[in-house]
């Protein structure tokens, strides 16, 4: 992870983030009850409802507020996970499969009542979503996998095949479309930020630019250690996910960062925007590279997803362009005015998992491109965990981290990865 590229290019939220008093860096000798580690979606909802369960909290991010995945993703607030619900139930059981189905549209509502809550600025809109099929077999996919939700789970989905696709999306290369209108729209920095000061009013703190260089576990408290101060506290959260490099041996061996590139272009005009995709719904693949795209509110198109691998340079957003003007050749032409790029988490088994580690920190990783809700859930379920001593008992809990193999070699694995998903997408 130290050796990956760290993408710091400006990105379109970072550009239009909501301004906030900055948070100071750890000085010092501090005590708490829950030292949190990590200042993306997860940690600072563990920290908010750490605080609403009487927990006093200190937060230690490296960078700023939702510098990671956190602030760097799509901005796509969807339900459901990497795997299908249909393979859900085939690994879990049809009950256990619509159980994970509601805790992820509650995660959506959990999202939704903090930002009513707490009047966060973030431009959240429920505009829906599609899945768009990338071959004419995944798209029969699809509609099984409609008439299985809305069968077995009550749900409310439906598809378009080719000759319909363009009811919601102009483009050439797709076979048809699942649409889902549970979804929402948003600015994730801006939510990161109105969360992080939301949990401040609660009284947790917030240092920034205090990256934690170790872990001391005591009897009963553990200690952080960062460049210029440390944290004693009885209980740790990590909530580092794709950025935890080797602080601790759980996530170094369980976690791999996936490299994650957005272009944004400059605003156009509504009318071309309402022809290429007219009802304004969110986009996803069932590409293994998975592009993921969505107009914003000021008339741009965000548009994500490619090569995975690290260390790429910056002509890799030129792939990205081309893959933009593949899927809806009407945006040919169209100028970048931002490109960034970030890291996910991914595990083995590409679904979520929370744990306690053997030492006896708590974790909530690999939320693989489903974080923008999940993580929320996530921190809530975290605290519950610390003050109760119950997470809930939900499948995420029981799913153990697994370890990959030569897990320290990360690098070579994402590029294995790269050339499996690329030969994938041509004979599957």
């Amino acid at each position: 992870m130290d050796k990956m590229d760290r993408m710091d290019t400006l990105s379109l939220w970072t550009a239009t983030a909501n301004k906030y008093e900055k948070g100071k860096s750890l000085a010092g000798t501090e005590e708490a009850d829950v030292v949190i580690i990590g200042a993306g979606f997860t940690g600072l909802s563990s920290a908010y409802h750490l605080q609403q369960l009487g927990k006093n909290v200190i937060v230690l991010e490296q960078e700023t507020i939702g510098y990671g995945a956190s602030g760097r993703n799509g901005g796509m607030v969807l339900p459901g996970y990497k795997p299908s619900m249909q393979e859900l139930a085939k690994k879990y059981g049809t009950e256990e499969a619509k159980q994970l189905n509601d805790l992820s549209l509650y995660s959506i509502e959990l999202v939704k009542k903090l930002i009513d809550e707490h009047q966060i600025n973030c431009d959240f809109r429920k505009t829906g979503h599609i899945v768009a099929a990338y071959k004419a077999k995944h798209f029969e996919g699809l509609k099984i996998e409609s008439e299985y939700m809305n069968k077995h789970f009550g749900y409310e989905s439906s598809v378009l095949d080719r000759s319909q696709l363009h009811q919601e999306i102009d483009s050439p290369i797709y076979h048809g479309c699942l649409v889902d209108n549970s979804s929402y729209s948003f600015q994730p920095l801006n939510y990161a930020i109105g969360l992080a000061e939301a949990a401040k009013k609660l009284g947790a703190r917030i240092y920034e630019h205090s990256k934690a260089q170790s872990i001391d576990y005591g009897k009963n408290s553990v200690k952080v250690r960062t460049e210029k101060g440390t944290v004693t506290a009885k209980d740790i959260i990590v909530a580092t996910d794709g950025y935890s490099g080797k602080l601790m041996k759980e996530l170094n061996k369980g976690v791999l960062p996936i490299s994650a590139r957005i272009i944004a272009t400059e605003q156009l005009p509504e009318s071309l925007l309402d022809q290429v995709i007219p009802k304004d719904r969110m986009v996803f693949d069932t590409s293994n590279f998975l592009y993921y795209f969505r107009r914003t509110p000021d008339n741009r198109m965000v548009f994500g997803g490619g090569d995975i691998r690290p260390n790429l340079g910056d002509g890799v957003y030129q792939d990205v362009y081309n893959a933009m003007v593949n899927a809806m050749p009407k945006l040919a032409g169209s100028k970048i005015d931002y490109r960034w790029g970030g890291f996910i988490g991914v595990t083995m088994d590409t679904f979520p998992v929370i744990g306690k580690s053997k030492e006896g920190a708590y974790f909530a990783t690999g939320y693989t491109g489903h974080g923008a809700s999940l993580s929320t859930l996530f921190g809530q379920l975290l605290a519950q965990w610390i003050v109760t001593g119950n997470a809930g008992g939900y499948r995420f809990e029981k799913a153990h981290l697994k370890s990959f193999p030569f897990y320290n070699q990360k690098t070579m694995l994402v590029h294995l990865a790269h050339m499996s998903f690329k030969l994938l997408d041509i004979i599957a």
